[in-house]
């Protein structure tokens, strides 16, 4: 399968920013590769940015301040104040600080100054078919990710958070894929049954690991390693980054290397606060977010051999699957959840191969 370069990933995320920047979320601009991928505008009050006026954003996440993720959101931050003068300052509240992520999506809707970072499960309770980007293997990598959110499908997802009155910033911050850790090794479906499997509760995740024969159970990941711990519940599927933070290796023998779901997480603010952007702040916003967030994705996708060392030496094994086995699993999931058909649409309009 043909990589996408780091160079054509800027490229479309750049066309990416400034179509959504101007059509999505408001705003006008005079560049004419944005107003012709548009074809139409929503029409913005947005001032001037010669006004001085400081926009203020919290940036709401559960990660904690020592995640790779923070460094990658840290940094956005840092380059939208450098690009925009400070004139946009982005604070970063790690560890939920602010409240749970629907409380933080539902004050973004309601137009004060909040950014979330969040996923496409969350999402989809606001534009249904964007869930799928957390169904089990929808992709096997964070590149073929990108090319299915590079395709008008997904720009039309894009377009419809903005008339539900949400903004996003980006869609392609990136923590890794996720696998099955507990006390029992789980090499095929057959080996999850009647297994308590902590998952979030977004349709997309419950869906695919009951599909993959575990009976899934929504805690707070705060709540795990002691569930771990007590056996009240048998594992969880997470990716490398959290299992390392979390510690999970003190009450995990296993990994079982399903890689399931390739976790893309999303940065998203209410449109109204957005549009009181001048138009060149909102472009900068969506350009230096993107960017941020790829360079990110590639420093977490460099240090996935040195985590699961870390799992390693820690006393965890690594169980190896053949991955083929769970894929045909999860494939009634899909067909569950009405997505069949969408999952071939976008893979055909993207290039990328079932």
């Amino acid at each position: 399968m043909k990589k996408i370069s780091r160079r054509s990933f800027l490229a479309v995320c750049g066309a990416m920013a400034a179509t959504a920047a101007l059509t999505a979320c408001g705003g006008s601009s005079a560049s004419t590769a944005g107003t012709a991928a548009s074809g139409s505008t929503s029409g913005s009050t947005a001032g001037s940015a010669a006004s001085g006026e400081v926009f203020e954003l919290k940036l709401s996440t559960t990660q904690t301040d020592t995640s790779m993720i923070y460094q990658g959101l840290q940094a956005a931050a840092d380059k939208v104040a450098e690009d925009t003068d400070g004139h946009v300052k982005v604070t970063i509240y790690p560890s939920s600080q602010l409240g749970g992520e629907e409380d933080m999506i539902d004050q973004a809707l309601q137009g004060m100054g909040i950014a979330v970072l969040t996923d496409a499960g969350r999402l989809s309770s606001y534009v249904n078919d964007i869930g799928i980007m957390n169904m089990a293997y929808i992709v096997d990598n964070y590149e073929d990710g990108m090319k299915l959110m590079a395709t008008d499908t997904f720009k039309g997802w894009d377009a419809d958070l903005a008339n539900n009155g949400i903004c996003g910033l980006c869609y392609n911050y990136y923590d890794g894929a996720r696998s099955f850790m507990g006390h029992k090794p789980y090499k095929t479906p057959a080996d999850l049954k009647g297994a308590v499997i902590r998952t979030p509760g977004a349709d997309p995740y419950v869906e695919s690991i009951s599909a993959m024969g575990a009976t899934p159970y929504n805690i707070a990941w705060s709540e795990v390693y002691n569930g771990i711990q007590t056996k009240s519940i048998d594992g969880c599927e997470v990716q490398y980054t959290s299992a390392v933070s979390s510690k999970i290796y003190e009450v995990c023998e296993y990994v079982s290397k399903t890689e399931h779901i390739n976790l893309f997480n999303m940065v998203i603010c209410g449109q109204a606060w957005f549009d009181k952007l001048p138009a060149e702040y909102q472009e900068v916003m969506k350009k230096d977010f993107n960017d941020c967030a790829y360079n990110n994705a590639q420093d977490i996708i460099a240090a996935q051999a040195d985590m699961e060392k870390t799992l390693t030496d820690n006393g965890m094994t690594i169980v190896e699957v053949d991955k083929d086995i769970f894929r045909e699993a999860v494939k009634p999931a899909y067909e569950k959840l009405g997505w069949t058909e969408l999952r071939e649409q976008l893979y055909k309009e993207a290039g990328v191969e079932a």
